[in-house]
């Protein structure tokens, strides 16, 4: 397999995992809305930060 197609893309997976764990904390503090906007935001700031040092190496 060629390099190009074994880069992976960490915004997907920083947005999956985001809204994951926010909809988790949204349900401890009763407001789910809340949460999930709060993973979201952070699912897609970690993913594309994680992108940036992939692209680097």
């Amino acid at each position: 397999m060629s390099e190009e197609k074994k880069k992976t893309d960490y915004l997907g997976m920083g947005l999956g995992l985001g809204v994951a764990m926010g909809a988790s904390l949204g349900m401890l503090m009763d407001n789910i809305g809340f949460g999930v906007a709060i993973g979201t935001s952070l699912g897609i700031v970690f993913g594309t930060a994680m992108n940036q040092k992939n692209k680097k190496k």
